[in-house]
């Protein structure tokens, strides 16, 4: 999670970021604040009001931000410089779109949704909160996307098809039809495999 983090273009600096271990990835350049235990105690020490909760895993995602939530953080939407996005879309708090993403017109993006490197987003989309679009992901206009569902690298959704929420999209797949929600699909054309709790 980076604390005062915001990458909207206006070029804000990252404080520092906090993990569950207190360990972070050294190449990042960024300086490790604490553990994610720590959080209330490292914003005091550091004045920090602003954050980006990074975590890939949709769940453990929510779980966090909600934990900033209720210690009264404000959280960013982190836009790459390089992500294309329609002046009629409307993103969620904590929501991310990574280098070369596109969200076209009339689109919502959910709360701490992420949008990863090179996926799009077609016109008139409702993407729920804490979705995972990964990388290289082309959706269709008129898609709906559930709550914690996870779109895998290179799927392909076909126009006005919807996905339920904590679906999962294997890479690679080709939806064309609807996905019922906790439900696994995988293929060309996209089939259910597996269906979760």
């Amino acid at each position: 999670m980076c604390l005062e983090a915001l990458f909207d273009g206006s070029e804000t600096s990252v404080a520092g970021a906090v993990s569950s271990d207190g360990t972070g990835v050294t190449a990042l350049g960024v300086p490790m604040l604490g553990r994610q235990d720590q959080l209330a105690a490292v914003c005091r020490e550091h004045s920090i009001r602003t954050v980006f909760v990074a975590i890939g895993d949709n769940e453990a995602r929510n779980r966090v931000t909600q934990m900033c939530v209720d210690l009264g953080l404000e959280l960013v939407i982190a836009i790459s410089r390089f992500a294309m996005i329609s002046t009629s879309a409307v993103l969620g708090r904590g929501a991310a779109l990574l280098p070369g993403s596109v969200v076209n017109a009339a689109t919502l993006i959910g709360d701490g949704t992420i949008v990863n490197t090179n996926a799009s987003i077609d016109h008139d989309c409702r993407v729920g909160a804490f979705v995972h679009v990964a990388p290289g992901v082309a959706i269709g206009g008129g898609v709906a996307i559930g709550d914690l569902a996870m779109i895998g690298t290179g799927a392909r959704v076909l126009p006005g098809v919807t996905i339920g929420a904590g679906a999962v999209v294997g890479a690679g797949a080709v939806v064309l039809h609807d996905v019922s929600a906790a439900t696994t699909v995988v293929g060309v054309p996209a089939r259910p495999i597996e269906r979760r709790r």
